[in-house]
């Protein structure tokens, strides 16, 4: 009987084990989105200015390619930006999508290229 036991105890906590394992692997986060829009002949270098409170969801450049924004991604945070140029829309994955941060980890740039039209 006790050796039963062990064997159903041995069992569950596998089973245990196995779960948080695919919990942890599962938490990965999606990349956090930001819209930008910028002019419809825009190609170059985006450069947004991160954890600015009185920025919105949707942010549009300047003639430079600049603007803040209100997303402030975390350490272990990736970006995908999302471009509207001229009613089309360009998606820039988080590979090609650079985050730059000061000493303390604190995001201080988020970069980007947006491909001629």
């Amino acid at each position: 009987m006790i050796r039963k036991l062990d064997s159903l105890t041995t069992l569950l906590l596998a089973t245990i084990f196995a779960t948080f394992l695919l919990f942890s692997c599962a938490a990965k986060q999606a990349p956090r989105e930001i819209i930008v829009k910028v002019p419809a002949d825009y190609a170059g270098e985006l450069s947004l200015d991160p954890c600015s409170p009185h920025a919105s969801a949707e942010v549009s450049v300047d003639a430079k390619g600049v603007t803040a924004t209100w997303a402030c991604p975390k350490a272990d945070e990736t970006v995908t930006l999302t471009v509207i140029r001229g009613g089309t829309d360009i998606r820039v994955p988080p590979d090609q999508v650079t985050i730059e941060r000061a000493g303390d980890g604190l995001p201080v740039a988020i970069k980007a290229h947006v491909p001629a039209p």
